[in-house]
């Protein structure tokens, strides 16, 4: 169940012919969290201190498959879901490419393609194809899902072993809810190798991009974090420039390691996957998760465990008011200690920082559905409450209560 839309998608039906099928989820959470604290699944997805929310995992999604033989294939995905400010009307669609295989082994695909560098690549947004109520937050909420460009698979069959390996370019959106605009990673360049025996999956992917930000929110800070670093007092020059740096003044590139593991042996099945993301000094994490589950008739009971790392250390907020008064006046140096000490708090309140458990079940009910019921504790680390909007930074607590039903058709 776990690879259904994919191999829709990557396998021509051998005559012209148009598909469509679907899938769709449909959830409703208790969250309780610090008041003002607002629960995401992901990034881009806006949070609210509500306590009951009916629009973390609630979702549709269609797909149209249309087959020109057995070589070329049209692929559509649209998905409407809670989005984020700067979305615009095209980011529903999640997939439009075409796909050519010139031989049972080979398959090219350009256009918006799925970013293939993790494990739920094919079907994170489709719940009906894994365990849990939603993909582990530590590790999913940070990640694009598209890709716009190409990438080429070749597939190869070695004793029992099944082998994949990918090689992609392109560029995808990223960004924060609280983002006016969306900001991209360019010049994708990746690689995926995966081998499979035996119900056991195990892959590594790879990937490099130059990190293109959108200031449109944060010019006017790092205008003013340019001109302190000019003045020549060096503890505050030094200073007020690497605030500038971490804001992204410079853009940069980053780096992306994941290996992922997946096993399905008679009525058991879990999954574990790690991933390294570096891009200094604008973001460093590693983050982690592992989930198993046993299927006992119709329920899979459940458990889980994510983290989230951040290798960027809590900033000190900084103290130049009395330095800056005899050089710029008392008014322009509470200006500018009023400058660091918000840039502070925004890039420690956007750290990554917390871990977390859940335990479930899920009922398949029907052959195309099923229900899940998932609680999740969380701990958040001080000064790590980025996956959360409206948060403080305070260390916390938060426990999250869900229902979901996901359905395919």
């Amino acid at each position: 169940m776990t690879s259904v839309q994919a191999q829709e998608a990557d396998k021509p039906s051998g005559g012209a012919g148009l598909r469509f099928n679907g899938f769709g989820s449909l959830g409703l959470s208790h969250v309780d969290a610090p008041a003002g604290w607002g629960y995401r699944r992901e990034l881009t997805q806006g949070g609210s201190d509500d306590s009951w929310r009916a629009d973390v995992d609630t979702r549709l999604g269609v797909q149209m498959n249309y087959s020109l033989g057995s070589r070329f294939e049209l692929v559509a995905q649209v998905i409407a879901k809670k989005r984020a400010r700067y979305a615009i009307g095209s980011d529903a669609v999640e997939w439009a490419y075409a796909s050519y295989r010139p031989d049972a082994a080979w398959t090219l695909r350009a256009g918006r393609v799925n970013l293939d560098v993790f494990l739920m690549a094919d079907y994170r947004n489709v719940g009906y194809g894994f365990m849990t109520a939603r993909p582990p937050v530590e590790f999913y909420a940070m990640l694009p899902t598209t890709l716009d460009g190409a990438d080429v698979a070749r597939s190869w069959q070695q004793g029992d072993a099944q082998w994949r390996a990918k090689l992609m370019f392109g560029s995808a959106r990223i960004g924060d809810f609280e983002s006016a605009k969306a900001s991209r990673v360019r010049s994708v360049v990746g690689g995926m190798l995966s081998r499979e025996e035996g119900g056991l999956l195990l892959r590594v992917s790879y990937a490099h991009t130059r990190i293109a930000i959108d200031h449109t929110d944060t010019q006017p800070a790092l205008d003013g974090l340019a001109q302190l670093g000019g003045l020549p007092i060096p503890s505050v020059a030094e200073q007020a420039l690497s605030l500038r740096r971490r804001l992204g003044a410079d853009n940069g590139s980053g780096t992306f390691w994941e290996l992922g593991l997946r096993h399905e042996l008679a009525d058991w099945q879990w999954s574990a996957e790690i991933l390294r993301i570096s891009a200094d000094p604008l973001i460093v994490l590693t983050s982690a998760y592992a989930t198993l589950g046993r299927r006992v008739g119709d329920w899979t009971p459940y458990i889980g465990y994510g983290l989230v790392r951040d290798a960027q250390g809590v900033l000190p907020l900084p103290a130049w008011q009395a330095t800056l008064t005899p050089v710029i006046g008392p008014v322009g140096a509470a200006q500018a200690q009023g400058l660091g000490s918000a840039v502070t708090a925004s890039l420690n309140a956007s750290r990554f920082q917390q871990s977390g458990w859940a335990i479930g079940t899920r009922w398949d009910f029907h052959p195309q559905a099923a229900l899940k019921l998932q609680w999740d504790r969380v701990r958040i680390s001080n000064s790590g409450s980025g996956l959360w909007t409206g948060a403080d930074g305070a260390p916390s607590h938060a426990t999250i209560a869900t229902a979901v039903v996901d359905f395919i058709f």
